[in-house]
């Protein structure tokens, strides 16, 4: 196989090369389509513990769909070492926008943090998580829109390092095949550490005016410092009430709103059991009042109106006299 060539790939560039991986720009020939290629090594490759944990996180990969994560499109072997390929991302990766003095306002930090918790809720609910968010495997469009690459690597390359330890040891043999299909908690708590980390860097970069459109509501704290202790949260070592994706994502909705929290009729139903929300009071039938049909009447009929009963009576009357006529 030439060097400018593996399986169905001409390589064009290097971007990223570690101990047993390499990142290329390749083109794929059968689609003649430019990607992003993973190549492991043969040593990696053949080990049964990596085959194993890319194995269990490949169908998922390719089913995964999320504007914030890296696309993957296809797996494959060639020449003993294991391919993965994905879409090519054009944005650079944090660290690179940190660098070059980039200022985000805190709404825009917010509005990050936001479209990052979705990527997470998303993995998270799959039983996947990403174990190495960073500023170098997150990477910021100009319009601001993140994109989580290097997904699953963490995990491959921590079943590769197990594997090996396990083969220089004395007296042991080859180490059972165990990966798990799942997430653990502490690999979910550690990828939302990742990101409040993440937030809180460019938080502390950022520029102190928010461009608000809307003022925060009277007693309501603005955004700046309720992000910060929202972060510090997630970044302290007290997690006896840990946050989901999910709920961190719905705290930043919250911060967006800019006008504090929509309050909840927590009122129940005791015979039905359910829960009415502010929304649904404000559409209750009984609440909205009838409105009177209008009585239209014109100027030319107001004075034709009373004349139609006289009308009436006398046809009744020639009717009758009619019919007295035609009865002698």
């Amino acid at each position: 196989m030439s060097p400018t060539q593996t399986g169905e790939f001409d390589l064009q560039q290097t971007l990223q090369q570690a101990d047993g991986w390499r990142l290329m720009l390749a083109v794929h020939r059968p689609t003649g389509r430019t990607v992003h290629l993973l190549i492991f090594s043969q040593e990696l490759s053949q080990l049964p513990q990596f085959r194993a944990a890319l194995k269990t996180d490949r169908d998922t990969l390719l089913q995964l769909r999320h504007a914030c994560i890296q696309r993957f499109l296809g797996f494959a072997e060639s020449d003993g070492e294991l391919l993965c390929w994905m879409e090519p991302p054009e944005a650079p990766s944090l660290a690179t926008v940190m660098a070059s003095g980039t200022q985000l306002s805190t709404d825009e930090i917010i509005d990050i943090g936001w479209q990052l918790s979705s990527a997470l809720q998303q993995l998270h609910n799959l039983g996947l998580a990403h174990g190495a968010l960073s500023a170098d495997t997150v990477l910021l469009s100009e319009g601001l829109h993140p994109t989580i690459t290097s997904l699953g690597m963490h995990r491959w390359l921590a079943a590769a390092t197990a594997a090996k330890a396990s083969l220089v040891q004395p007296g042991t043999g080859p180490a059972i095949i165990s990966v798990s299909a799942f997430a653990s908690q502490d690999q979910v708590l550690t990828d939302l550490r990742d990101v409040a980390l993440l937030l809180k860097r460019l938080l502390e970069l950022s520029r102190d005016d928010q461009t608000r459109k809307i003022p925060a509501a009277a007693g309501t704290a603005s955004a700046r410092p309720r992000l910060a202790r929202l972060l510090e949260r997630l970044i302290g070592t007290d997690q006896s009430t840990p946050l989901t994706a999910r709920e961190l994502q719905g705290r930043m909705g919250e911060l967006l709103l800019e006008g504090g929290e929509m309050p909840i009729n927590d009122q129940r139903d005791e015979a039905a059991g359910r829960r009415n929300s502010i929304v649904l009071n404000l559409f209750d039938d009984a609440a909205l009042p009838t409105p009177a049909t209008p009585q239209h009447t014109s100027a030319g009929s107001a004075g034709r109106l009373p004349k139609l009963p006289i009308f009436i009576a006398v046809a009744v009357l020639l009717l009758l006299t009619l019919v007295a006529a035609l009865l002698r």
